[in-house]
């Protein structure tokens, strides 16, 4: 009897961490990005991303949170060099590649809603007429993604700005504030 009851409150525990995982909500939260580039040489300025899991889309279960040099998880800093190991990011890249392949993990599925976004490039090509293509075409994917996935539209809260320099040099500039979340469900899909 007391075997049969055992057996009955794991199985209830276990359908309740379930549940509440499937349940779940993911949310990615770009605090703070910006990026300089001149020429080939790219330097991240400042970087704080966020990722919390929350239980039941409330109860906050993990929050890890990147910064330029290390990351940070249950308030413990981990440095990148140290974590990762890996000099030659192209063997690094093509680990991760072949991980989301051989786990056949799949992003069409997922559809976030994006609760502000706020974005401002200034950017420059060695042509003055790809900079002008690629600044008509950048505003227009960016349009379509905040038609997409923005529900409650609010001037303050969804804003971008695209600057184009026709200096004849390589060089950007960006800054990204954003916020995504998305439910665990849409990735067993």
């Amino acid at each position: 009897m007391i075997l049969i009851m055992i057996s009955l409150s794991i199985s209830i525990i276990l359908e309740i961490v379930i549940l509440g995982l499937i349940y779940s909500k993911i949310s990615i939260n770009i605090e703070n990005l910006e990026v300089n580039a001149i020429n080939n040489q790219i330097n991240v300025d400042t970087m704080l991303i966020s990722i919390e899991i929350r239980l039941y889309r409330v109860l906050k279960i993990v929050k890890v949170k990147f910064y330029r040099h290390y990351f940070q998880i249950f308030g413990i800093k981990i440095y990148y060099r140290k974590a990762l190991k890996y000099e030659n990011k192209t063997e690094l890249s093509q680990k991760i590649y072949k991980f989301i392949k051989k786990n056949n993990i799949q992003i069409k599925n997922i559809k976030p809603q994006l609760e502000y976004f706020k974005f401002n490039l200034n950017f420059g090509t060695e042509n003055a007429i790809i900079t002008s293509v690629i600044t008509a075409t950048l505003s227009g994917v960016i349009v379509i993604i905040l038609k997409k996935f923005v529900n409650n539209f609010n001037k303050e809260d969804y804003s971008f700005e695209i600057t184009p320099n026709y200096f004849n040099m390589n060089n950007f500039r960006m800054e990204l504030k954003s916020k995504m979340n998305f439910d665990v469900v849409e990735l067993i899909r």
